[in-house]
């Protein structure tokens, strides 16, 4: 069987993918916080602008203007594509719209669309709906959802991971790819609530040693996909991240 595939934006990984990651697909990526698992954040939206593709960025850990200028300084020139509503921006972490725009250039700080209160399911549900109509066209849509961080909000980790699942879910049949992301101190068990539903599974983990600090990700699942019970080592170069060759068993 044919499946459609697209890039992710990491070197090295659409090779161990067969070919990419398959369209109409829902990723979850376990993480700890660090410059790596930003750049496969950025990687992968900025793979899908650069093929044409619009992407949608739903910022629950940090501000938009965080992520914003952070890719900037990573060397991805965004500020058109968010001008144009090609990169469209939902803060739901900034507590008003002044905090979500601070430090941004002038003329895109009016294209963030600012959530107020994420425990309110209409707000939440009118923010990504505004943020999905600022996409002239959604087919082919990249997503990343972080994870919202559990002093953010009074809802349970469960509730917060299935709206998430759920208000992306609809988009599917616009061969979209969503990366969810995770944090890998989440209790395994409550992940694994959640796992099933998603098409692939990347685990980004951090190994501190004496001498050196080394960044490996595995692949647990990846739909209509091979992928072999490896974890890769990751290499990052002049702010991007690539796979090397280098893998152990898991």
């Amino acid at each position: 069987m044919i499946v459609t595939r697209v890039p992710s934006g990491v070197p090295g990984l659409d090779a161990v993918l067969q070919g990419g990651i398959p369209t109409n697909s829902s990723l979850a990526l376990r993480t700890e916080s660090s410059n790596f698992a930003e750049a496969f954040q950025q990687q992968f939206i900025a793979e899908g602008l650069k093929l044409g593709f619009p992407a949608l960025y739903c910022c629950l850990t940090r501000s938009a203007a965080s992520v914003i200028n952070n890719m900037k300084h990573q060397g991805f020139d965004i500020a058109e594509h968010v001008a144009n509503d090609n990169l469209v921006f939902l803060d739901c972490y900034s507590a008003h719209k002044r905090t979500s725009t601070i430090g941004v250039d002038k003329e895109i700080q009016d294209r963030i669309v600012s959530v107020a209160d994420i425990d309110d399911e209409k707000i939440l549900q009118d923010g990504l709906a505004t943020a999905v109509e600022r996409v002239s066209d959604i087919k082919g849509l990249r997503a990343v959802c972080e994870n919202v961080a559990g002093t953010l909000t009074s809802r349970s980790p469960v509730e917060m991971m299935r709206w998430g699942r759920r208000a992306f879910g609809d988009l599917r049949a616009f061969q979209t790819v969503v990366l969810h992301t995770f944090p890998i101190g989440m209790r395994m068990q409550l992940f694994n609530v959640m796992a099933p539903d998603f098409d692939g599974v990347f685990e980004l983990r951090i190994e501190r040693g004496t001498d050196r600090v080394r960044h490996f990700l595995g692949i647990q699942k990846m739909r209509m996909t091979i992928v072999p019970p490896k974890m890769h080592e990751l290499d990052m170069a002049n702010g991007i991240v690539t796979l090397k060759t280098i893998q152990k068993i898991t």
